[in-house]
């Protein structure tokens, strides 16, 4: 497996690789589409090609609950939004004791699940397949660096992983990296 950063652009889809979705990745995809601007157009059409040459999508439990709580803040954040545009002020609700009980969580929620039902049969969970050590993540955790980022780097290791992502603060080496975001390309903005 080659190592290092690739432009998702100029990617060719192997069905022979394990294809890992960071969390933006998934966030483009399902509820926060991006603007025809930016790079997220490219890793929607990236992973419409996965599905279409029937390559299994590798996942884990942990990047669908941060995929699924980024989406729900988002929503929150899109709803706090609208209604101080309604009202003129930006009305003070907590996420957990307000949000949760209000008709927008609902609907937010249930779109998630849907979607997600959607890619289920293109997905190869790894949970079973990975296990790792909390104690030497832990121990050789950066001091710079997302704990999940870390797992994934990990899991790309010991799985053979290549991590599809827009995190600019992915910066890992030793594994392949498939990505537009300029900063891990070298380009300059």
């Amino acid at each position: 497996m080659r190592k290092g950063f690739f432009k998702l652009s100029e990617e060719t889809i192997d069905i022979e690789k394990k294809y890992f979705l960071d969390a933006n990745v998934w966030i483009f995809a399902l509820g926060n589409p991006p603007g025809p601007n930016t790079n997220g157009v490219q890793y929607i059409k990236f992973l419409d090609s996965l599905i279409e040459n029937e390559s299994p999508i590798y996942c884990h439990t942990i990047l669908i609950s941060e995929v699924f709580n980024a989406l729900m803040r988002i929503a929150f954040s899109d709803y706090l939004k609208m209604e101080e545009l309604k009202t003129g002020t930006k009305p003070k609700l907590d996420f957990k004791k307000d949000f949760r009980g209000m008709e927008e969580y609902s609907n937010t929620f249930k779109r998630f699940q849907s979607d997600f039902q959607a890619y289920l049969p293109y997905f190869k969970i790894i949970d079973k397949e990975y296990e790792y050590e909390l104690g030497y993540l832990i121990k050789n955790l950066p001091v710079s660096s997302d704990f999940n980022d870390y797992l994934y780097y990990e899991m790309a290791l010991d799985q053979g992983l290549s991590i599809v992502t827009d995190d600019g603060d992915f910066n890992y080496s030793g594994i392949e990296i498939i990505t537009e975001n300029r900063s891990l390309l070298g380009l300059s903005l």
